[in-house]
């Protein structure tokens, strides 16, 4: 019960004002916000000055845009996470941001720089073959049109957790996304594997029971397995 009430807590969230930031800028004050000190070079922001770093690139549309973050890990390794914002220039870009930071951030954060804020992200041990591995498990996100309440079956992790517990996993480090949406009534299905297409993920959410809507609604859930 406490791991369900984490996942769906809302806390507010320590946002930096982007209007007048580039992304590397929002990254770097992101990251001081946490009490982490971080060097750049280039686009990358380095945290504690060694890896991982990370970067966000935006490119904006007519009315949204999509902010891709990439976190490098170590050599062959990248976690890609891509965040949508809503809006013409710099509204777009804020909103992306937000979205990135409620979605993402704080389960990266967790993973790769050992800072965790427990109303964010839940850590739970896991075993997967014959490996352990420790979860870091993000907060539901949610976004919907005016007048409509996303709707998070009570069973989604329970089936998303057991879909990556069937997985071969053989590597240190594994994330996934899930992502489903609503527009009216038509349904949109996605699952992520260490940056891509995972079937298994996919039919997982398929195979559970989501609320139609005539409006538009989205639920995301990030997660990254670190090996123990």
């Amino acid at each position: 019960m406490l791991r369900s009430l984490l996942r769906l807590f809302s806390a507010k969230q320590v946002i930096p004002e982007s209007s007048s930031l580039n992304t590397s800028d929002f990254l770097l004050r992101l990251f001081e916000t946490h009490g982490i000190q971080c060097t750049s070079h280039n686009d990358w922001i380095v945290p504690n000055s060694e890896l991982p770093a990370i970067r966000a690139t935006w490119y904006p549309g007519p009315l949204s845009g999509r902010l891709d973050v990439q976190a490098f890990v170590g050599e062959g390794m990248m976690i890609e996470e891509c965040s949508a914002g809503i809006g013409e220039g710099a509204v777009g870009l804020h909103d992306a941001l937000t979205n990135f930071t409620v979605n993402s951030f704080h389960v990266l954060l967790a993973a790769l720089w050992n800072q965790n804020d427990e109303t964010q992200v839940t850590t739970e041990d896991w075993s997967i073959g014959e490996r352990q591995y420790t979860a870091f498990i993000g907060n539901f996100g949610t976004r919907g049109s005016e007048g409509v309440i996303a709707d998070i079956p009570a069973d989604l992790f329970v089936q998303v957790e057991r879909a990556i517990k069937l997985d071969s996993l053989m590597g240190d480090l594994h994330w996934f996304r899930f992502f489903f949406c609503n527009v009216a009534g038509d349904r949109t299905f996605e699952a992520l594997m260490d940056n891509e297409t995972w079937d298994s993920g996919t039919r997982c959410l398929e195979g559970i029971q989501w609320a139609d809507s005539m409006g538009y609604y989205s639920v995301r859930l990030f997660v990254v397995l670190r090996a123990s």
